[in-house]
């Protein structure tokens, strides 16, 4: 059983899984102890609801191939609302809204496509050698003294409810839309295991299917994340009680868009960020959590890189920020 653990803790590290990367992030960030932008493999208890709120704005590099319109800037909104179903299952409803800003031509804002997230929780412990569902004393919002490797399976799919046919510049650009027009479906699992007191690992791999829309399709995504998450600061009597000090590798490859059978130039590759962050918590203020992260493309290979702008492994850096409130 020791070996069936750590084969499926380890092969999270070696495939890729799906992040929102055109369209920004979301992740099931339930509380002290998780990172920002790997999911958690931590479910809520049953009855119990997680509010959150994230916003990611992106800075572009630009190129000189393509002034004057340039993409400069996107920013994605998200809320969210988590609810334990039972103390093993949790489901979640994003929504999102999403501002896209293009030199010259302005830019296109509204509401992108609703994501729903379903996440089963389980657990190996290891003083009965065996992997179970979690039961109400394995959910929590945060890492408690355990030798139990956490572990979900998680899966969601979004309806096309963001507007996809708006037109900038007398042209209508796929990657410029709030929403995308078509279903895309999440297929993901993540692991999380309490080192020592102060440090947890987290790692967590998925894949994202986009499905077609008339003659067009985005590319398939792949990502693959690990966190270290560290306590730099305790004080459960404090209005602050809690600061940990975050840092994720994560690695995103995205597939070619196609444009009828044919692959497009210019569009797709894999990118490895490197990702510090701080998470600071206020159990006294509603139990809210407070998240803060930089991405920084630190390796990257990009088909035709030289033509593409705009895209991910082209920003300056992703700046991201959460707000969570568990009742």
């Amino acid at each position: 059983m020791k070996w069936i653990v750590a084969v499926l803790s380890f092969s999270i590290l070696l495939f890729p899984l799906p992040a929102m990367a055109h369209h920004g992030g979301v992740s099931l960030a339930l509380g002290p102890g998780s990172p920002i932008e790997t999911n958690s493999p931590l479910t809520l208890p049953q009855g119990g609801f997680v509010l959150s709120s994230r916003i990611e704005q992106v800075e572009w590099k630009k190129r000189t191939f393509a002034e004057p319109t340039n993409k400069s800037s996107f920013t994605f909104y998200n809320m969210g609302l988590s609810y334990g179903i039972t103390s093993s299952l949790t489901g979640s409803l994003f929504l999102p809204y999403n501002i896209k800003r293009q030199d010259d031509l302005g830019s296109l804002k509204g509401i992108g496509d609703v994501k729903f997230l379903f996440n089963l929780g389980l657990n190996y412990d290891p003083s009965v050698k065996a992997i179970r569902l979690n039961t109400a004393k394995d959910t929590a919002v945060s890492f408690e003294e355990t030798k139990k490797t956490y572990l979900s399976l998680f899966g969601g799919f979004t309806l096309p409810t963001g507007k996809n046919r708006k037109e900038l510049g007398e042209e209508i650009d796929p990657g410029m839309q709030p929403g995308f027009g078509s279903h895309t479906f999440t297929l993901g699992v993540s692991a999380a295991r309490q080192i020592t007191g102060p440090l947890t690992l987290v790692a967590e791999t998925a894949y994202e299917i986009f499905t077609r829309r008339e003659n067009f399709k985005f590319g398939n995504e792949w990502r693959a994340n690990l966190a270290g998450v560290y306590e730099l600061y305790g004080k459960p009597e404090k209005f602050i009680s809690k600061i940990d000090g975050i840092l994720e590798l994560n690695l995103l490859h995205l597939s070619r868009d196609e444009e009828g059978k044919e692959k497009l130039r210019a569009t797709g590759g894999t990118i490895l960020y490197l990702s510090p962050g701080l998470r600071f918590s206020f159990p006294k203020l509603w139990n809210a959590n407070l998240g803060l992260l930089l991405k920084f493309p630190t390796l990257k290979h990009l088909n035709e890189k030289n033509e593409q702008q705009g895209a991910e492994g082209l920003e300056k850096v992703r700046i991201i920020g959460t707000l969570s409130f568990y009742f």
